[in-house]
């Protein structure tokens, strides 16, 4: 039986419509079709149906970019899409399910949790990290990085400049990376490493790459 992974949308406003619209990468479909089990379906989440109807059918979420938080760059798309996920965050939390933050998502769950984000140079093309004791080169398209991360979290990867690239919560299956491996032509290995983290909490049979 296949299993849903919601993923939550970028919002995107066109000025010439004049309506907002809810955006997903084609990178996304491509990355559940090519690059993982077909035990997974990708399902994209609307930010005008209430959270709680999405539960029951439900392994995990997905918090994907595009977007800056509102308290990095007040506007009124991020401030709605804030409030969304955070949202979602507190519902997952409430009902065990697992959640991992790309990139901006990964923001949003730094952010829930009281983190320290910073504005950060050189961070919008490939770059080296430190991914368990390994140095890997992983791509980047953010203008912010997680400077400092509080409460319960151990952090998994670290760029050059010490801004934190991948973290976990000790005790709840919540993960965050800061590249997207949706965008990846091949999944690099903190990639893997992290998606199999992730699906362990719901799935029993490890994934193929």
């Amino acid at each position: 039986m296949k299993k849903f992974i919601g993923i939550t949308q970028r919002l995107i406003e066109h000025t010439q419509y004049l309506e907002i619209r809810e955006a997903l990468a084609l990178d996304w479909g491509a990355f559940f079709c090519e690059k993982i089990s077909e035990d997974f379906l990708p399902l994209a989440l609307s930010s005008k149906i209430d959270f709680k109807d999405y539960i029951p059918y439900l392994s995990g979420v997905i918090l994907s970019g595009g977007n800056d938080l509102n308290s990095l760059n007040p506007n009124k798309l991020s401030l709605f899409r804030d409030a969304y996920e955070k949202n979602i965050l507190k519902l997952c939390l409430q009902n065990h399910i697992p959640v991992l933050g790309v990139c901006r998502g990964a923001q949003m769950i730094a952010e829930f949790f009281c983190a320290k984000i910073t504005p950060i140079m050189q961070h919008t093309s490939p770059h080296l990290i430190s991914f368990q004791s390994q140095n890997y080169k992983v791509n980047s398209y953010h203008n912010y990085g997680i400077s400092e991360l509080c409460g319960d979290f151990e952090v998994l990867g670290i760029a050059i400049d010490g801004s934190i690239e991948a973290f976990k919560h000790k005790n709840k299956p919540i993960y965050g990376i800061m590249w997207h491996l949706e965008r990846e032509e091949n999944l690099s290995i903190p990639s893997q490493k992290m998606w199999k983290m992730f699906i362990e909490n719901f799935k029993e049979k490890k994934c193929v790459f």
